[in-house]
């Protein structure tokens, strides 16, 4: 990753960092929150899944838009909805999208996902076949809050609790859609509770692990908006050798197999 040539002073605030073998150049704050491997791990494993086309997507909780993005640049006949809390992370996906040529299919709502009436306003209920999510995950009081608030509310449930984010999921989603998360490995728990209150039923997991010889440090789950589903329990996915390197998994996800 490197750092872009800042053009204004907002800009000193930003760096702009290559990710996909620099098919997407993405502005992102230079202090404060910025995104990791999550939602590219995200977008590779809704890939890996034989479907049916999707037209309408929605990323809850985009952030500067990574996921959205990988995903429309995955998916060239998807249009992607990404919904953002945060007025200037919204702006850097807004922006994103315009100078990677995405905006077209790309269109970034600025909206409070736990006010039900402010989520219903902006987003239409049953018109997305996929959901996806990386969204805050620790809930409050567990662990010290970054001194950042735009990375505070970021990575913790200070401003969008699981079971609201759960619920706009549901909400979205056409009869069978789909909706898929990224989350820490030991708040599956959680993450399945909240699911079944809303009837959405797990059908795929797979845990990630950053060496085989360590615990998993992430959970890739989809769920089906269907009454019941089958749970897969998929191979685990291995992102470094012992020896550091990237697997070739890894390196096809994040964009280094090229």
């Amino acid at each position: 990753m490197s750092d872009g040539g800042a053009t204004s002073d907002d800009d000193l605030t930003l760096t702009r960092d290559g990710i996909l073998r620099g098919r997407l150049q993405l502005w992102q704050p230079k202090v404060g929150y910025r995104f990791a491997v999550d939602p590219l791990l995200l977008v590779h494993f809704v890939n890996q899944e034989r479907r049916e086309a999707v037209a309408r997507a929605v990323d809850l909780g985009t952030g500067c838009g990574v996921a959205a993005l990988a995903l429309a640049l995955a998916l060239p006949s998807v249009e992607v909805t990404a919904v953002e809390l945060q007025p200037r992370l919204a702006g850097l996906a807004r922006r994103n999208a315009d100078e990677n040529g995405l905006g077209a299919r790309v269109r970034v709502v600025e909206c409070d996902l736990a006010d039900p009436r402010a989520a219903s306003a902006a987003l239409p209920g049953a018109s997305a076949a996929l959901v996806i999510s990386n969204p805050p995950f620790r809930p409050p009081g567990e662990g010290g809050l970054p001194p950042v608030e735009e990375e505070a509310i970021a990575k913790h449930e200070v401003r969008l609790p699981l079971a609201s984010l759960v619920r706009e999921a549901r909400r979205v989603l056409i009869p069978n859609g789909r909706a898929a998360f990224v989350y820490p490995a030991d708040r599956l728990a959680p993450l399945l509770a909240a699911l079944a209150v809303e009837g959405l039923a797990p059908i795929r997991l797979r845990f990630v692990h950053d060496r085989l010889d360590l615990d998993a440090s992430r959970v890739l789950v989809e769920a089906k908006k269907a009454p019941k589903g089958r749970l897969r329990v998929e191979p685990p996915f291995i992102l470094r050798h012992a020896d550091l390197r990237s697997t070739d998994e890894a390196r096809v996800a994040l964009g280094d197999d090229a």
